[in-house]
């Protein structure tokens, strides 16, 4: 339901000051040398480390959502980066290096800057002395030819261009500021003789980057039109010659033929030319040229770019305000205004745009229309306004019940909800039109259109609503929205009828903040609630109490908005509990798309039935199921829903739920005709599992009427069974238990069959499917588990708990993995329900810890590793309740066979293994166990905890043969750090040990490889290079002198392990084994007996390599260096049979 949402903005706030300092530490210290006198100048770096410029950026970029917090310390972070250039400035370029020149890394950190907090800012705090215009310049024209390499920094140009742009605004003369020649090529300049040798090298370097395909374009254009508008240049005439440049590559014909960008550019020259004052005598003839470019489909380039349709716009409201501005005192631009339409023509350009596909083409037609209104006089800035207003009511089709947004337009709504908002802000709309303004706000804010596929559209109208209601809060007075009565919203954006429409706004956020599913849209709410509360005092119902519920941070997780803000919020007055109620019955809750939500919804809504005001009359219940009665079959999504609400509401007011057994029973016949087909549509909605648990909660009702009504008759019955036994063949597990519970209680209250749920009725489907590889029949083996122990009233007893117990146990015996976790899951439902020694059978009791125990030897390993895990950890949270449970204490034999399986897990190779297994051991056998997480049981401390059994000079055998067990696993074939910490308490324990325990250890790990050789399946490998370990350790040595340790019996299990065996990894470690056991004289002849074998006959280069290096740290002999061992072994026998003198030697 919450999905990702984080509160980054809320992360971001906190951590802005340690950002901020870092970056005021860092920075002087990345651009500038250290003095090693006080007296001593600084002096810049040439180079700046990649990560250095890297590290300075990352701590920048968090800032782009809140880049005011950046303002603060803007004077000591910018003035540093332009000294630094400007030191640059003076020294010149570096040699090439791996690192970022001074250049590139200054530009890249001031770009970066301008990206978060506007180039606008940034530039006013670049020095602006006109001495460093020229070289400044000649920097920017250096990167014209610079190489490829060092052309891929464009924020070098980028940057340079806005600083020469703000240079431009030197108040002398361009021609008294001395320059080297012009370029010689005149077409760079446009052929522009009289221009000034400066102007002319800033007009090529200008028109170059004009055609960039970088942001260094957006800066090329500002400074061309700054230039063009300087006094002496006007005279020059550079904006006609620049117009006739450009305006021609907007012409259908050669805007195919032209670079994309290159339009782009002259679109942005044209747009800021537009906006100049100083050049409005060119406004006609850009007018004349766009306007047939712009309304020409044909021009693929103007017609389906984003940004030139978003550059059209602006340069279409430019030429609009400009004109209405200058109308008054220019005379062309008044007869301009007159003789065209262009105020009409750019209107009706913008109202179109609002219903463009690409969102910043509606978001710059909003703009636009809010700036243009307000430079209309009054009553033609309400004809605009009226007319996006009409525009709300063209596509939306309305009924008495509310408002059908399926045929609404998104995107027009959007640029339109958008228009309304930012002509708010400004406070370009006059009070008379609030009514229509507000009703269209209040739609949008309830938009909602779910596309063929389930998307949900329409949350960018309620963002912008959002925003216009906030608008709406800050700019108009509390008398004139008091103005506007509430009756004349459209119904279904009323409340209650007393209240104002102050008091309608509050309710309606309150609704969005608490309920709707994108979380900046809560968020926004909340904002736009705060702002009319507070602008508007003592007009909202518990108004200051309210913005502290419907707080910006409580809402930002949806399940906490709808279900505890949205009931606090209600709690405080009865008008915003039915409110509540409304919104969670309408699409923000049942008819959400997501199952968290509508189950969230169910929580919400019984918390509000609980709470029900004593002044409303409305029956919670007796509502929901008459949306179950009315709601199409078609609509799972929100049956789902309904169904959960029902289910919930009735549980908690079963007393109250008797009032309405006709219609609870009316319901269910509706929920189980919508479910007469599983399809995938139903079953991705969870509707089963929802009808599940409303069928249960039917069940206790019916069970508690039933001797007061007859209302279950044998129709309502075989229905229930009916229903029952199509949910059985689901996977929904977790309801199954409460449900078929319920049904047996209620059965048992009727006096009727069991039917469905009749013991051997469940388990024969169960025992037939479990041989298969789906579990079609795993809902059985559920309900089996949960009613075993009901179906006999002294518990589980007789023959139908025997059948059940039976039935389950022989699942964990089953080929599929999945049916023997099944198995484990259903038996967990069994143990639990068990309460003492008279409640269970004997036998049954050996069955269940029978069961267990291969459970949590399962170790079956397949093509996704050891899927064996998920049932040893399944049967870990059984035994753990079997210990739990007195019933079982008799058993003493069997329950000292699963403390040994118990112990012998809690030393698992597998992490999550051995922490639920170390979870269990210190509830029930070590109670010192610390098992919070992986790192406790995986430290040295926990392993001397759970090893010390074995220092003891008398720990019962099953105890020590089951750490031993263990032991194999984590310190034979652990990971690298369970390896270290296990064989360092291990080696530690035993070199402390006397010789009694060491050998009571060694033989006792004789045994358990003996019995690991007994079964085919097991991996002797752990168990080999553990003891290689301990052999490396000169543990087993200390036996040496021992007279009744079998060294002969420990030799055999060893050769035993690898015989005839293609494992390469089992055989290296075997060798391993054997160097260390040839320093034992009393089997050293016969190890050595052994090597040479292998090293005669073993068919593997790999591990005649290993024999051949154990011999030679054995004997030293010098021989076995001169033989290539991984030729075949006959090429090498006579240097084996050379060998064979040290299997002789005693």
């Amino acid at each position: 339901m919450d999905g990702a949402e984080d509160d980054d903005d809320l992360k971001l706030i906190k951590a802005s000051a340690g950002l901020l300092a870092d970056l005021e530490s860092d920075l002087p210290k990345v651009l500038w040398h250290e003095s090693k006198t006080p007296s001593a100048g600084r002096r810049a770096h040439k180079y700046v480390k990649r990560r250095d410029l890297n590290r300075l950026v990352q701590l920048i970029e968090p800032f782009q959502g809140e880049p005011q917090l950046l303002d603060a310390k803007l004077k000591t972070i910018l003035p540093p980066l332009v000294d630094a250039y400007l030191e640059y400035l003076r020294y010149g370029a570096a040699q090439d290096s791996s690192h970022h020149d001074s250049q590139s890394a200054i530009c890249t950190l001031l770009y970066t800057l301008c990206k978060v907090r506007g180039y606008k800012i940034i530039v006013g705090f670049l020095s602006n002395e006109p001495k460093y215009l020229e070289p400044i310049l000649q920097k920017l024209e250096q990167t014209v030819t610079a190489t490829s390499e060092e052309a891929n920094a464009w924020q070098v140009p980028y940057v340079l261009l806005l600083w020469l742009s703000h240079l431009l605004l030197a108040p002398f003369d361009l021609s008294s500021i001395s320059a080297t020649e012009s370029p010689a090529d005149s077409t760079t300049y446009l052929q522009l003789h009289q221009l000034p040798r400066l102007a002319k090298r800033v007009l090529r370097v200008g028109l170059i980057y004009l055609k960039s395909p970088t942001k260094a374009q957006d800066a090329a254009a500002a400074m061309l039109v700054r230039l063009s508008v300087r006094p002496d240049i006007l005279d020059a005439r550079l904006g006609n010659a620049l117009l006739d440049a450009k305006l021609p590559q907007l012409s259908t014909a050669t805007a195919s033929t032209t670079d994309t960008y290159e339009v782009l550019g002259a679109l942005k020259l044209l747009a800021g030319i537009a906006a100049a004052a100083e050049l409005s005598h060119l406004v006609p003839a850009i007018y004349q040229s766009c306007e047939e470019a712009f309304e020409d489909e044909a021009n693929g380039i103007l017609s389906s770019n984003a940004v030139a349709k978003k550059i059209a716009i602006k340069t279409l409201r430019n030429i609009a305000i400009l004109s209405l501005r200058s109308a008054g005192s220019n005379g062309n631009l008044l007869d301009f205004l007159q003789s065209t339409d262009v105020l009409e023509n750019v209107i009706d350009y913008l109202l179109r745009s609002l219903a463009d596909k690409d969102t910043p083409v509606r978001y710059a037609a909003a703009k636009a229309i809010s700036l243009l209104v307000l430079e209309l006089d009054r009553d033609m800035g309400h004809e605009v306004i009226q007319a996006v207003l009409d525009s709300f009511k063209e596509d939306l089709p309305r009924s008495l019940s509310g408002m059908d947004f399926a045929t609404a337009n998104p995107l027009r709504w959007h640029g339109l909800t958008l228009a309304l908002a930012h002509t708010l802000f400004k406070r370009s709309a006059s009070p008379e039109q609030l009514p229509d303004i507000l009703d269209a706000l209040i739609s949008a804010l309830q938009f909602q259109q779910r596309t063929s596929t389930g998307t949900m559209l329409g949350t960018n109208i309620r963002d912008a609503a959002n925003f216009g209601i906030w608008s709406l809060a800050r700019r108009y007075t509390t008398e004139e929205l008091l103005s506007v009565s509430a009756n004349s919203l459209f119904k279904s954006n009323r409340m209650a009828e007393e209240d104002s429409i102050i008091q309608t706004l509050a309710t309606q956020l309150i609704l969005s903040a608490c309920l709707d599913p994108a979380g900046n849209i809560r968020r926004g709410s909340s904002a736009a609630l705060q702002e009319v509360v507070g602008r508007h005092p003592n007009k909202v119902i518990e108004g200051i109490s309210l913005v502290q519920i419907v707080d910006y941070q409580a809402v930002s997780l949806r399940s906490r908005g709808m279900i505890d803000v949205a009931n606090n919020a209600a709690a405080l007055h009865p008008r915003y509990w039915q409110a509540v109620l409304d919104g969670l019955l309408g699409w923000r809750g049942l008819g959400s798309a997501d199952v968290s939500s509508r189950e969230g919804t169910a929580s919400s809504v019984t918390r509000l039935a609980l709470n029900t005001p004593g002044s409303i009359s409305t029956d919670v219940l007796q509502d929901v199921l008459k949306l179950i009665e009315a709601c199409p079959a078609q609509e799972v999504e929100r049956l789902h829903g309904l169904a959960l609400v029902g289910a919930q509401v009735t549980e908690a007011h079963t007393p109250s739920a008797m009032r309405h057994m006709r219609s609870l029973r009316t319901a269910f016949e509706a929920l189980q005709a919508a479910a007469e087909d599983f399809s995938p549509r139903v079953l991705r909605s969870e509707y089963p599992a929802a009808l599940a648990r409303y069928l249960t909660a039917f069940c206790h009702a019916l069970e508690i009427d039933a001797g007061h009504s007859s209302i279950c008759d044998k129709v309502l019955i075989d229905s229930l069974d009916e229903t029952a036994e199509r949910l059985l063949n689901r996977h929904n597990l977790v309801v199954i238990p409460d449900l078929v519970r319920a049904m047996l209680k209620l059965k048992r209250a009727v006096q009727a069959p069991l039917g469905c749920i009749e013991s051997e009725t469940l388990a024969q489907p169960v025992a037939k499917d479990a041989m298969k590889s789906t579990l079609q029949n795993a809902g059985r083996a559920m309900a089996l588990g949960a009613l075993a122990s009901s179906y006999a009233p002294t518990g589980l007893m007789g023959n139908e708990a025997v059948v059940a117990t039976t039935t389950l146990c022989a699942l964990l015996d089953s080929v599929n993995v999945d049916w023997r976790i099944m198995g484990a899951q259903a038996l967990h439902l069994v143990v639990q329900r068990v309460q003492d020694t008279d409640s269970i059978d004997s036998s049954i009791a050996q069955m269940l810890c029978g069961a267990m125990h291969r459970g949590l030897n399962d170790y079956t390993i397949d093509e996704r590793g050891d899927i064996g895990s998920l049932v040893r950890l399944r049967c870990i949270s059984c035994t753990s309740q079997v210990f739990d449970t007195p019933a079982f204490s008799s058993h003493e034999q069997a329950i000292q066979t699963l403390e040994a399986d118990i112990y012998r897990l809690s030393l698992e190779k597998l992490d999550r293994v051995r922490l639920q297994a170390a979870q269990c051991s210190s509830q029930h056998l070590i109670k010192q166990v610390p098992a919070t997480d992986v790192a406790s049981v995986s430290s040295p401390a926990y392993f001397q905890l759970v090893l010390a059994p074995l220092w003891r000079h008398d720990p019962p055998g099953y105890v020590q043969q089951a750490l031993m067990q263990g032991c194999i696993s984590c310190a034979g074939s652990g990971a690298e750090p369970l390896l270290q910490a296990s064989r360092q308490v291990l080696a530690s324990g035993l070199q402390a040990a006397d010789t009694t325990i060491l050998e009571r250890f060694f033989s006792t790990f004789i045994t358990i490889v003996k019995e690991q050789l007994s079964t085919p399946t097991t991996n002797l490998q752990p168990a080999l290079a553990f003891l290689a370990f301990l052999l490396d350790m000169q543990l087993p040595q200390r036996l040496v002198s021992s007279s009744t340790f079998k060294w002969r019996n420990l030799l055999s299990v060893v050769q035993k392990s690898h015989h005839k065996s293609n494992e390469i990894p089992k055989i290296l470690a075997a060798v391993h084994v054997y160097t260390g056991l040839a320093d034992v004289p009393a089997i050293r002849m016969e190890t050595m007996k052994k090597l040479l074998s292998m090293l005669r006959t073993n068919p593997y280069p790999h591990v005649r390599i290993a024999v051949a290096e154990a011999l030679y740290v054995i004997t030293a002999d010098e021989a076995l260096l001169k033989c290539d061992w991984a030729r075949p072994a006959k090429e090498n026998a006579h240097a084996v049979e050379t060998l064979a003198r040290y299997a002789q030697e005693t």
